[in-house]
């Protein structure tokens, strides 16, 4: 495993539980101690974990988003899987509306072979990847005060903009899901735009890894609705089935990527 597959599986636990054991990272990842202490070292420096005696800690808070580069790495096989079954949904000629997230930036790569599209982002880093990958793309850029951090617009001006649309097919990732509150965001201009482009589309297709239906973040989105189409990776299935099942059992759609 190179290094930063191994950092990334790191950054992966640690998202995913909180904190992380210097001993069980050494056994899991088959490296040696001071393997792990560099790896931690280092992500410390770039400021994605706080070590501490024996292991290490997540900075932010469950719910709370990183950066862009650094949800890139997170899941990101995860997001390949989920989004080529997102993008088989895409037709030629589709109106899409998509968010910033990384799940919804793995969906990219497999537009390059889509003809006719038009596509409305509020995100920089998305905007500029869909015109190296298709110029044939149509692209709106949605505009509004700019989110540094994320490379989103996130404000009155965005949502007046997505009020105004009605596209075919919208993909949004969401930052948290669960049962009892349904779709929520750590931010709360970044939940308004969210909740507006839930409005904006016929067709709604949330994209998440298994782990966002651990979490609840501070601002709520939307409830679950059965119209919504759902598509996350096997680890739902394997590691939290109880929550998959009772996704079924609510009749809402839920398709597993392998």
């Amino acid at each position: 495993m190179f290094n930063d597959e191994r950092q990334n599986k790191i950054l992966e636990l640690i998202d995913s539980v909180g904190r992380v054991e210097v001993t069980s990272l050494s056994e899991s990842l088959n490296v040696s101690l001071d393997t792990v202490r560099r790896d931690l070292k280092k992500l410390e420096k770039e400021g994605l974990l706080k070590r501490t005696h024996g292991g290490a800690v997540r900075l932010k808070p469950i719910g709370d988003a990183f950066d862009y580069a650094t949800r890139k790495r997170i899941h990101s096989k995860e997001k390949m899987q989920i989004a080529k079954i997102a993008a088989s949904y895409i037709k030629d000629h589709d109106s899409i509306l998509i968010d910033g997230s990384t799940t919804i930036s793995a969906l990219l790569p497999y537009l390059v072979e889509k003809h006719g599209l038009s596509v409305f982002t509020n995100n920089v880093q998305v905007a500029c990847e869909l015109q190296k990958i298709n110029a044939s793309i149509k692209i709106f850029m949605i505009g509004g005060i700019l989110d540094e951090e994320h490379g989103s617009a996130i404000s009155h001006d965005t949502v007046a903009y997505i009020d105004k649309l009605n596209v075919n097919k919208v993909f949004i990732g969401s930052c948290s899901i669960s049962l009892k509150r349904g779709l929520s965001a750590s931010e709360v201009e970044d939940a308004s735009v969210k909740k507006a482009m839930l409005k904006a589309g016929e067709e709604i297709f949330i994209l998440a890894d298994h782990t966002k239906f651990t979490r609840e973040s501070m601002v709520h989105i939307a409830d679950l609705e059965p119209t919504y189409k759902i598509v996350s990776d096997k680890g739902l299935v394997e590691m939290y089935e109880d929550v998959y099942l009772e996704l079924l059992k609510k009749k809402l759609d839920v398709t597993i990527a392998d």
